[in-house]
């Protein structure tokens, strides 16, 4: 079944969302990666006990922060692909 402009223009037009997402996505993970990097410089720079105990929560709270974004924008970047998928039919 062929497609109709519209449809096409839709598919288009998600397809621009997942390239959005894509790159956030990569944004996402670079700041994750940032993050993790200044707080093991942060961990490995300190003497007090309880500061690098400090350093090593923020650390995991952080990242993990980072990994429900990067999840969620995997999912929606999934949702868009059943979009188009739907889309033809």
């Amino acid at each position: 079944m062929a497609l109709t402009q519209s449809q096409r223009n839709q598919i288009a037009s998600y397809k621009v969302q997942i390239e959005s997402y894509r790159k956030d996505l990569q944004n996402l993970k670079d700041q994750k990666k940032r993050t993790a990097d200044n707080y093991s410089n942060n961990i490995k720079n300190t003497k007090d006990p309880n500061l690098k105990r400090s350093y090593r929560q923020s650390k995991i709270t952080a990242v993990n922060n980072y990994v429900n974004q990067i999840e969620a924008k995997k999912k929606q970047i999934d949702y868009v692909k059943n979009n188009i998928k739907n889309i033809k039919g």
